[in-house]
Protein backbone atom coordinates (compact mmCIF):
# COMPACT_ATOMS: atom_id res chain seq x y z
CA UNK A 1 0.00 0.00 0.00
CA UNK A 2 1.46 3.36 -1.29
CA UNK A 3 2.02 6.12 1.68
CA UNK A 4 2.55 9.93 1.69
CA UNK A 5 4.35 11.46 4.21
CA UNK A 6 5.30 15.08 4.67
CA UNK A 7 8.36 16.34 5.24
CA UNK A 8 8.17 19.39 7.50
CA UNK A 9 10.74 22.55 6.78
CA UNK A 10 13.29 22.21 9.15
CA UNK A 11 14.06 18.55 7.69
CA UNK A 12 14.36 20.05 3.96
CA UNK A 13 18.15 20.74 3.82
CA UNK A 14 19.22 17.15 4.98
CA UNK A 15 16.71 15.53 3.81
CA UNK A 16 17.26 16.87 0.14
CA UNK A 17 21.03 16.30 0.79
CA UNK A 18 20.50 12.47 1.54
CA UNK A 19 18.03 12.04 -1.06
CA UNK A 20 20.69 13.71 -3.95
CA UNK A 21 23.32 11.31 -2.68
CA UNK A 22 20.70 7.94 -3.27
CA UNK A 23 19.04 9.53 -6.33
CA UNK A 24 22.06 11.16 -8.41
CA UNK A 25 21.93 10.01 -11.98
CA UNK A 26 18.65 8.42 -11.55
CA UNK A 27 16.28 9.36 -14.41
CA UNK A 28 13.36 11.03 -13.24
CA UNK A 29 10.06 13.45 -14.84
CA UNK A 30 9.17 16.74 -13.74
CA UNK A 31 5.34 18.41 -14.16
CA UNK A 32 4.22 21.54 -13.05
CA UNK A 33 0.14 21.95 -11.64
CA UNK A 34 -1.35 25.15 -11.81
CA UNK A 35 -4.54 26.47 -11.54
CA UNK A 36 -3.64 29.30 -14.46
CA UNK A 37 -1.59 26.77 -16.26
CA UNK A 38 -2.96 22.73 -15.94
CA UNK A 39 -0.23 20.00 -15.60
CA UNK A 40 2.49 20.66 -17.55
CA UNK A 41 5.16 18.43 -18.11
CA UNK A 42 8.93 20.20 -18.10
CA UNK A 43 11.52 17.24 -18.42
CA UNK A 44 11.23 13.38 -18.75
CA UNK A 45 13.73 10.29 -18.35
CA UNK A 46 16.60 13.29 -17.65
CA UNK A 47 18.88 12.08 -14.62
CA UNK A 48 18.91 13.71 -11.26
CA UNK A 49 21.88 15.93 -10.18
CA UNK A 50 20.70 17.12 -7.33
CA UNK A 51 18.17 19.07 -4.94
CA UNK A 52 19.32 21.81 -2.96
CA UNK A 53 17.96 24.33 -0.09
CA UNK A 54 18.94 28.05 -0.85
CA UNK A 55 20.11 27.82 3.28
CA UNK A 56 20.49 32.41 3.19
CA UNK A 57 19.97 35.63 1.47
CA UNK A 58 17.12 36.60 -0.01
CA UNK A 59 16.22 33.39 -1.58
CA UNK A 60 16.36 31.51 1.87
CA UNK A 61 14.24 28.04 1.18
CA UNK A 62 14.02 28.05 -2.00
CA UNK A 63 14.37 24.57 -3.83
CA UNK A 64 16.29 24.02 -6.63
CA UNK A 65 16.58 20.63 -8.69
CA UNK A 66 19.23 20.30 -10.79
CA UNK A 67 19.17 17.67 -14.06
CA UNK A 68 21.02 16.47 -16.70
CA UNK A 69 23.13 14.61 -19.12
CA UNK A 70 25.78 15.33 -21.79
CA UNK A 71 23.13 16.70 -24.38
CA UNK A 72 20.80 18.73 -21.86
CA UNK A 73 20.97 20.99 -19.01
CA UNK A 74 17.46 21.57 -16.93
CA UNK A 75 17.31 23.76 -13.76
CA UNK A 76 14.00 24.38 -12.08
CA UNK A 77 13.26 26.99 -8.97
CA UNK A 78 10.91 26.69 -6.62
CA UNK A 79 10.92 30.79 -5.24
CA UNK A 80 8.65 30.18 -1.86
CA UNK A 81 8.10 26.10 -1.02
CA UNK A 82 5.22 25.89 1.73
CA UNK A 83 5.30 21.66 1.83
CA UNK A 84 6.98 19.19 0.72
CA UNK A 85 5.64 15.62 0.49
CA UNK A 86 7.08 11.63 -0.89
CA UNK A 87 4.75 9.08 -2.55
CA UNK A 88 6.69 5.98 -1.32
CA UNK A 89 5.43 2.55 -2.56
CA UNK A 90 5.27 -0.56 -0.87
CA UNK A 91 8.82 -1.66 -0.75
CA UNK A 92 10.07 2.00 1.07
CA UNK A 93 11.07 3.22 -2.66
CA UNK A 94 9.87 6.84 -3.73
CA UNK A 95 7.78 6.83 -5.80
CA UNK A 96 6.90 10.75 -6.35
CA UNK A 97 8.17 14.26 -4.64
CA UNK A 98 5.52 16.74 -4.35
CA UNK A 99 6.67 20.20 -3.66
CA UNK A 100 3.75 23.23 -3.15
CA UNK A 101 5.05 26.57 -3.29
CA UNK A 102 2.73 29.71 -1.41
CA UNK A 103 0.30 30.13 -4.67
CA UNK A 104 -0.55 26.69 -4.82
CA UNK A 105 1.18 25.21 -7.86
CA UNK A 106 2.89 21.78 -7.22
CA UNK A 107 6.04 20.68 -8.70
CA UNK A 108 6.10 17.12 -8.89
CA UNK A 109 9.31 14.67 -9.29
CA UNK A 110 8.61 11.21 -10.53
CA UNK A 111 11.35 9.06 -10.12
CA UNK A 112 11.22 6.57 -13.22
CA UNK A 113 11.59 2.97 -13.33
CA UNK A 114 11.23 2.82 -9.18
CA UNK A 115 14.15 1.65 -6.85
CA UNK A 116 15.44 4.88 -5.18
CA UNK A 117 14.61 4.45 -1.21
CA UNK A 118 12.53 7.13 0.11
CA UNK A 119 15.04 7.02 3.33
CA UNK A 120 18.69 6.40 4.40
CA UNK A 121 17.74 3.81 6.92
CA UNK A 122 14.41 1.93 6.86
CA UNK A 123 14.22 1.89 10.24
CA UNK A 124 13.75 6.06 9.79
CA UNK A 125 10.51 5.51 7.74
CA UNK A 126 8.92 3.98 10.76
CA UNK A 127 9.60 7.51 12.72
CA UNK A 128 7.53 9.52 10.58
CA UNK A 129 4.26 9.66 10.89
CA UNK A 130 2.22 9.44 8.16
CA UNK A 131 1.00 12.67 6.66
CA UNK A 132 -2.44 13.33 3.96
CA UNK A 133 -2.00 14.63 0.78
CA UNK A 134 -0.34 14.55 -2.86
Amino acid sequence: MERTTEIPPQGWFNYFAGLSRRAMSHPVRVEVESVLMGAQELVHALPLLGIDVEPKGSELGAIELTLGDEHQDFLHRIAQPVQVYLKIDDHGDLDCLSIEDRSGTRTLVFFEEGGVPAWAHPSIQEAEPPALGL
